[in-house]
């Protein structure tokens, strides 16, 4: 087992990466423990559960909502949780979510940790602090920034995952490697089959290697003000695409970062050579459906997070593992969607 540190303002987190269950015992409080998860997990995992309250959400983005974070905080209160409780979150991307959120709220904070399940989640969504829901078909509106004390990443529940699941975590994944470690790419991009398969030890090393990445980004930019910014690379297309067309999280992200690299040649960011390697090779991990970007995509992404004052702040590539911030404005933003909709018709 794997312990990566992330200290800073938001609060100090510990990453136990390749452990189980087992290792978080001492970890956890002897009383006041409220165990969020949903059915499947629970279904799955229940018999590892340690001792404490247990509240199932139903799966899916679906329970990504203020009602679920109002309905989880009554059953707490009704079963005496007061501000010395623990809340662990036992689950995917969207438990973990929803846990961060309620730890946040319920009397304006509580301690909070997570057992990550899912390849998206151990290498993405219960890392980092960031809590949400969302509001109407806009995702992550509401949140706060929050450290879980501890998130545990036991790789061999990875084994449980149907393929798409994993496909899908392969798009965050992939993410880490085209942002910041060109090695990391071909790695993964070499090692795809294997972790389709369920090889636990290949996937481990290259699941660690893209958690130290997102540790040291979110070590420097806890809250989002400037670096942190490339972790969004994918998400400003990729949000409205999963919204859309209801693709999995991974999947829409990999769509997504292949048209920020589209636009980062046409923007004269990045060599067309760059931008080809990429869609090849996401292509032959079989993570890109080639959707058209929706009418009002540009509508979309201006009430997004990442949009300030008519401007989008968009992580666009100089290469494969080197990033750039551009702000570009709502305008400019949609000439190029027009492009890419037209080339889009033609192609297909």
């Amino acid at each position: 087992m794997k312990r990566i540190r992330i200290n800073g303002p938001a609060g100090e987190s510990l990453i136990l990466s390749g452990g189980t269950v087992d290792d978080i015992v001492t970890l956890l409080p002897k009383k006041g423990l409220f165990i969020i998860t949903d059915r499947n997990i629970k279904r799955l995992y229940g018999k590892q559960f340690p001792h404490g309250e247990v509240i199932a959400i139903e799966p899916g983005e679906k329970s990504k909502r203020l009602r679920v974070v109002e309905e989880i905080c009554i059953k707490m209160l009704e079963a005496g949780a007061d501000r010395s409780s623990f809340i662990l979150g036992f689950g995917g991307g969207v438990v973990c979510d929803i846990a961060g959120m309620v730890a946040s709220v319920y009397m304006r904070g509580v301690r909070h940790a997570f057992v990550s399940t899912t390849l998206l989640s151990q290498v993405d969504a219960s890392i980092g602090g960031k809590t949400g829901v969302n509001l109407g078909e806009y995702k992550n509106i509401i949140g706060t920034f929050r450290q879980p004390e501890f998130v545990l990443c036991d790789h061999e529940m990875l084994k449980t995952l149907p393929e798409a699941e994993v496909r899908s975590g392969m798009g965050e994944l992939f993410k880490y490697a085209v942002i910041r470690d060109r090695n990391l790419f071909f790695d993964i991009s070499a090692s795809a089959g294997q972790i389709i398969a369920g090889n636990m030890a290949v996937t481990g090393d290259l699941i660690l290697r893209a958690v130290r990445i997102k540790a040291g980004v979110v070590r420097d930019d806890p809250f989002e003000k400037g670096r942190r910014r490339i972790l969004n690379f994918g998400h400003t297309f990729g949000h409205v695409i999963e919204t859309h067309y209801g693709l999995p999280h991974g999947v829409a992200v990999a769509n997504g970062m292949v048209i920020a690299a589209e636009l980062s040649v046409w923007k004269g960011e990045m060599a067309h050579s760059e931008f080809s390697l990429l869609q090849t090779t996401l292509g032959k991990a079989g993570l890109l459906t080639g959707h058209k970007l929706p009418a009002d995509v540009v509508s979309m992404i201006s009430r997004d997070k990442k949009s300030e004052s008519d401007r989008v702040n968009f992580v666009l590539l100089k290469s494969i593992g080197r990033t750039v911030i551009r702000r570009i404005s709502t305008l400019e933003l949609q000439t190029f969607v027009n492009y890419y909709n037209e080339k889009e018709s033609h192609s297909q």
